[in-house]
């Protein structure tokens, strides 16, 4: 154990009282190093802290009622069910501290999915979240009783005499440290306006700087001075990277305000985001404030936005194609040896209800064949899934922005979306999904009355339909389920990279992969502007040379029991609705 004897050894009043303090800073105090007083931790089942920074989630008022697997993971469907969505900033405790510290201990960082509030309320977080170690604090009893438990196993002939002389009663940590005291009653706007007052600013420039704090005053919940450190900063960085360009502009077009949800949009749209020369600026800027902080301020030791580095740097650059990797083979036939791939439908209760929904079948066997993306699947209405009105009678997906139908009850915003207009393509249906059944199945929907492929899929208004298959498949399903790591290597757009690298196997035309997969048609006006995309018939040669092993087994899907299936999503939305509905009233009574 790595330690400094009088450090440990002498009481320090930054731990007196109660309170938090981060781990590293910590282990400096005590002259542990981390490892150790992570071990120290760990042995004592103390509770470890972190703070959410405005992190997006479903409130839960009671965990422990909330359903599970027979492997008892929770089921994200029930969370979502009965926990309220909400934007969360504030500090949160560790769902189970062990596995926390455990895995600082191995990696320096944990990957975090449910955290603890007070008594059995919890924060289930919209996708798992890492957490670096500098972001995990510990109460400052617990430290302090682990010092002095070391301290006393300490022999006394090696402890100094300074150290271990007798002194005045320990000062609070006010008389020892006054900027903290300082910091700690104001937060980063307030900081802003004295620095304001302190510079002669022109008109323009004064609105670009008031910008510029409201940037970070947004998107880190305008934080107290003193918790403003290097991790926050790079977290800082890391939001403005999902930002797009131009945030003006896309404000207007989506009629969004906030900052969360602008992020989420341009994700999905896949708008142009913000680069790194871009970020360095508002951070270099950020580090013109934080620096009066320091001085004349005196609110600040040190600028913790100065010096900024962020990500592979100026000379590495990662490859786009490195972003997501393709499923493994061994990986897909996990996937497709689930057991509604082997027996067509999922399991029923002897009372006919089930948590089980078509889409679970459907949605990954569609990207694998046709390189879908999660949002272009999730929303295609019936009319999409077409048949050629030549002799060929090719089946194939028609991904357009057709507006066929009205919006869902629970829906707002337009009904689809496609990344650009380049989305907009036909991709014939590979022979597997034929003899799966789908042309049957979307007969049987348009005979019971819905007008989509997935009417059990809700509309989120930022995230599109994808966003609950995309929980389903990359949390529940690979995270759970299949213990893939959630990295963010392996998910549901893992299949579009399955489904690239067969296509190109082929040979094909650069200009044919393009249409298919929906990019830009070549990079000259004779590929964009002037050549015409081929039509299913044209296309279905190609998709039937493409051959995936891992769905030699999968059975034809089962019909009957998945209009069960939507008639239970339907049972359980509308009981959803109620529920709402009574909160709503409730809430109005009690104003």
């Amino acid at each position: 154990m790595t330690l400094d004897i009088e450090k440990l050894v002498t009481a320090n009043p930054l731990l007196a009282g109660g309170g938090l303090i981060s781990i590293p800073e910590a282990a400096a105090i005590i002259g542990l190093s981390v490892g150790s007083l992570l071990t120290e931790l760990l042995n004592r089942g103390v509770e470890v802290f972190t703070w959410a920074q405005g992190w997006r989630g479903f409130h839960v008022l009671d965990l422990d009622a909330i359903d599970r697997d027979s492997d008892r993971t929770y089921i994200i469907n029930d969370v979502e069910t009965k926990g309220t969505s909400r934007v969360l900033s504030a500090p949160v405790r560790a769902h189970s501290s062990a596995a926390t510290l455990a895995a600082l201990l191995s990696t320096g960082i944990s990957v975090e999915e449910v955290l603890r509030l007070k008594g059995r309320e919890a924060f289930w977080l919209d996708s798992p979240t890492p957490v670096p170690l500098a972001a995990w604090m510990a109460p400052k009893r617990a430290v302090e009783a682990v010092r002095h438990r070391l301290a006393a196993a300490v022999p006394i002939a090696v402890v100094s005499p300074v150290a271990v002389a007798p002194g005045p009663a320990l000062a609070p940590p006010a008389a020892e440290d006054p900027p903290t005291v300082r910091q700690s009653a104001k937060r980063f706007s307030e900081l802003f306006t004295m620095y304001r007052k302190h510079r002669a600013w022109g008109e323009d420039q004064a609105r670009r700087m008031a910008h510029e704090a409201g940037l970070f005053a947004e998107l880190m919940d305008d934080p107290l001075v003193a918790r403003i450190d290097v991790e926050m900063v790079q977290e800082y960085a890391a939001r403005l990277a999902r930002l797009p360009t131009d945030i003006y502009r896309t404000r207007r077009r989506y009629k969004i305000q906030p900052l969360p949800e602008l992020m989420e949009i341009a994700d999905r749209e896949s708008l142009p985001l913000k680069n790194m020369k871009t970020i360095q600026g508002h951070v270099g800027r950020l580090a013109e404030v934080l620096n009066f902080g320091v001085s004349p301020a005196g609110l600040l030791r040190v600028n913790p936005a100065a010096g900024f580095k962020r990500g592979w740097g100026a000379t590495k650059r990662a490859r786009s194609q490195d972003d997501r990797d393709a499923f493994a083979p061994d990986e897909l036939a996990e996937i497709f040896t689930r057991p509604w791939f082997a027996t067509g439908s999922g399991a029923f209760t002897e009372k006919g209800s089930t948590g089980w929904r078509p889409s679970y079948y459907w949605l990954p066997l569609l990207a694998l064949v046709t390189g879908g993306r999660l949002n272009e699947l999730a929303q295609l209405h019936l009319d999409d899934i077409r048949q050629s009105d030549d002799e060929s009678s090719v089946w194939y997906i028609d991904f357009n922005l057709d507006q066929s139908d009205k919006l869902d009850a629970d829906s707002s915003g337009p009904n689809k979306s496609l990344k650009t207009v380049n989305a907009i393509r036909v991709v014939p249906l590979h022979r597997a999904v034929i003899d799966a059944g789908l042309p049957q199945y979307v007969s049987a929907l348009h005979e019971a009355g819905h007008t989509r492929l997935f009417p059990e899929l809700t509309r989120d208004r930022v995230k599109g339909y994808g966003k609950p298959a995309g929980s389903w498949f990359n949390e529940r399903l690979l995270g759970r389920q299949l213990r893939m790591p959630r990295d963010g290597r392996k998910t549901f757009h893992s299949f579009r990279h399955n489904f690239a690298t067969a296509i190109e196997r082929l040979d094909v035309p650069e200009r044919v992969m393009a249409q298919l997969l929906g990019h830009e048609r070549g990079a000259t006006q004779g590929g964009t502007r002037y050549a015409k995309d081929r039509k299913a018939n044209e296309l279905k040669p190609i998709i039937e040379r493409l051959s995936f092993p891992c769905l030699a087994g999968i059975r034809g899907f089962d019909v009957q029991a998945a209009l069960r299936a939507l008639e239970c999503s339907k049972q359980l939305k509308a009981r959803v609705a109620r529920r709402k509905s009574g909160e709503q009233v409730s809430a109005g009574a009690d104003s």
